[in-house]
C-alpha cells in the first residue's frame, strides 16, 4: 500500500469515528428535540397499585384526587373480543385461578379480588 493511500485511508477512517462520536455525543446536530405536548410528572399504573384495587375505578378516582397526572391500565381481549381491564394476561396472581384472559368469555371473566394482598 503506498504512502498516500494509507494518509487518505486513516484520515477517512479518523473522520468516521471523529464524526461518529460528535454525533452520539450531540444527536440534536440532525434531529431536533421532540417537543413534549403533554408534561406528565406521576402516572399512576393500575390507578396506584398498592393503595387500592389495581384497575377499578376506585384506585383510579383515588389517583386522580391524589394528584396524579396520567393514568395508565393494561387491556386484554377475551375469547369472544370483548376488552377486559387487567395488567396481567393470567388471572393466576390477582384472582388465584390459573387462566389465561383470551381462554375465557367474558362472562366467565369475574372479578374475583378482595384484598390488597401485596407479593414482594
Amino acid at each position: 500500500m503506498s504512502t498516500s493511500a494509507a494518509i487518505y485511508l486513516l484520515s477517512t477512517l479518523g473522520g468516521y469515528v471523529m464524526t461518529s462520536f460528535l454525533l452520539l455525543k450531540y444527536p440534536t446536530l440532525l434531529h431536533q428535540r421532540k417537543k413534549q405536548r403533554f408534561l406528565s410528572k406521576h402516572i399512576s399504573h393500575r390507578g396506584g397499585a398498592g393503595e387500592n384495587l389495581e384497575n377499578t375505578m376506585a384506585a383510579f378516582r383515588h389517583a386522580v384526587n391524589m394528584g396524579t397526572d396520567m393514568l395508565e391500565l393494561d387491556c386484554h381481549i377475551t375469547k369472544d373480543e370483548q376488552v377486559v381491564v387487567s395488567h396481567d394476561g393470567n388471572l393466576k396472581r390477582s384472582t388465584g385461578v390459573n387462566v389465561n384472559i383470551s381462554d375465557l368469555k367474558y362472562c366467565e371473566a369475574k372479578v374475583k379480588e378482595k384484598t390488597n394482598e401485596f407479593h414482594y
